[in-house]
């Protein structure tokens, strides 16, 4: 062989082993990482770990909400539930606190890679690195399941009974604004939420707007008294039961007939006309200024999403009738919530109290307590005009409208109202649509409770007296009657506004 093709075979092998390198060096240097991690995800899997979400617990610390191998479960079922809300399919919250919290509740994401053999099968192995998940904080509520339960029960009976559209109740501490209890008819299961239609999911305490009708009766009593307007025992004439004003006529419900009455009897018996003549003395600017004050127009800032604010047009845009139709609870937009504050101002001696769902977060043994303090807003009337309107309210239960929520033993306090509903696609009030209220407090002389209870739509019998004040009666005789009777804590709170009437 000469020696050119020697040559020529040493160039060629010297080339052929030059790619070969070059190939090998591409492989292991510039795509090693590459083919390193095909070879690593043949062998491994990342997989990521779901946090534990944290509970949701009543004040005595009762679970409400739990998790269980990553299902979410509700224990007392329907109890409850538009407060509580739900959790979707990706574990975040949807309705109510589970909404509210989430951040709270849902806690931290982990991961970790597992060994992969060749079935597919996974092993964990302490050899790849992992990240543990954390789990979300417990939430703690004011809630009392017990009270809950009975609120839930006998709003469900009562709604029942009436035929009602939908209703709602609120027991509430009127010393701490502590929401003890918030039901809303009709019920739903949110361990089964997807089998239920999206308006049974409303808390309808927090969303729902009403007229609220007679029972705005005390607040413009309230200012009259406070301003030195009118007093309990000032004579007011009833005009036998019709009254104009602004070329309209003003009569009283069930056809009534009040000649002169006491100012104490003219909410004892619910009198229309004498309401509008107690606000015209008022002012409609005063009246306007007392609402406001009581919370009305305007959002309680309670723990809850969406809550609304109501309506409450400024008093330049009232007319002679509005104004007088206003005095006596028609023509302005209130919830539930904010009826029950209110109330609460006038049972603790006259604060504005925020009322409050959230009580702290954390676990049992290492809890982070919300404020222990009342966050009272402001003070609304004088301890001294609380205890006459109070008495009023006593005279309400014992001799009038109010009868039907007296408990034999007992000192309530509580005013009725019947409203009619604004009609659909028109203007004026629809003759046959009713909200029916109640709203009381037990015991009247050092007020521990607050209960208020609104009823949509009831059929048959459509009055507050006849529909609403039944239910409130039967809810605070079932909790003075529980073993314990009132929690120990809620008879001592209230001494926090140093308040007793």
């Amino acid at each position: 062989m000469n020696r050119g093709r020697l040559t020529i075979l040493a160039l060629a092998g010297l080339a052929i082993w030059s790619v070969m390198f070059g190939r090998l060096v591409w492989l292991q240097a510039v795509r090693g990482g590459h083919y390193k991690y095909l070879a690593q995800k043949q062998h491994q899997q990342r997989i990521g770990i779901l946090p534990e979400r944290g509970r949701i617990y009543d004040r005595c610390g009762r679970p409400l909400a739990l998790s269980f191998d990553g299902r979410r479960s509700y224990p007392y079922g329907s109890m409850g539930a538009q407060l509580l809300g739900f959790i979707g399919d990706d574990g975040r919250g949807l309705e109510g606190m589970e909404l509210l919290y989430d951040d709270l509740l849902r806690g931290q994401s982990g991961w970790a890679i597992r060994q992969r053999d060749a079935t597919g099968r996974t092993h964990a192995t302490l050899e790849y690195a992992s990240s543990p998940a954390k789990a979300g904080h417990s939430v703690f509520l004011t809630i009392d399941a017990e009270y809950q339960a009975i609120a839930d029960q006998e709003l469900d009976k009562g709604a029942k009974s009436a035929q009602a559209a939908s209703g709602a109740v609120v027991i509430s501490d009127p010393g701490t604004g502590e929401i003890l209890a918030i039901a809303s008819y009709p019920p739903f299961d949110p361990n089964r939420f997807n089998n239920y239609g999206r308006e049974t999911f409303i808390n309808r305490a927090v969303l729902e707007q009403f007229e609220p009708g007679s029972t705005f009766k005390i607040i413009t009593m309230a200012a009259a008294v406070e301003e030195g307007v009118t007093g309990p025992d000032e004579i007011i004439d009833g005009e036998k039961g019709t009254f104009s004003i602004g070329g309209y006529k003003i009569g009283e419900a069930e056809k009534h007939k009040y000649g002169p009455i006491t100012a104490s009897e003219a909410i004892a018996h619910s009198s229309n006309i004498c309401l509008v003549k107690v606000g015209q003395e008022l002012g409609k600017k005063k009246l306007y200024q007392y609402a406001r004050s009581f919370g009305f127009g305007c959002k309680t800032g309670i723990e809850f999403p969406g809550e609304t604010e109501g309506v409450m047009e400024r008093p330049d845009k009232w007319s002679v009738i509005q104004g007088a139709n206003i005095s006596f609870g028609q023509g302005i937009s209130v919830n539930a919530i904010q009826l029950t504050a209110a109330y609460a101002a006038i049972a603790n001696g006259g604060f504005l109290v925020k009322p409050r769902l959230f009580k702290g977060y954390g676990e049992k043994s290492e809890a982070v307590p919300g404020s222990e303090k009342a966050d009272t807003l402001r003070r609304v009337i004088s301890q001294e005009t609380s205890r006459k309107l109070v008495a009023m309210l006593e005279q309400c239960v014992e001799q009038g409208t109010g009868q039907p929520a007296a408990i034999v033993g007992w000192k309530i306090a509580g005013k009725t109202g019947t409203a009619q509903k604004k009609a659909q696609g028109r203007k004026g009030y629809d003759r046959d649509k009713y909200i029916a209220s109640f709203i009381g407090f037990i015991p009247a002389e050092s007020p521990r409770l607050v209960v208020t209870v609104i009823i949509n739509e009831p059929h048959g019998k459509v009055y507050g007296g006849q529909v609403a004040a039944p239910i409130c009666r039967n809810i605070m005789k079932r909790i003075i009657s529980l073993p314990g009777g009132f929690a120990q804590d809620l008879m001592t709170n209230n001494a926090g506004l140093n308040t007793k009437l």
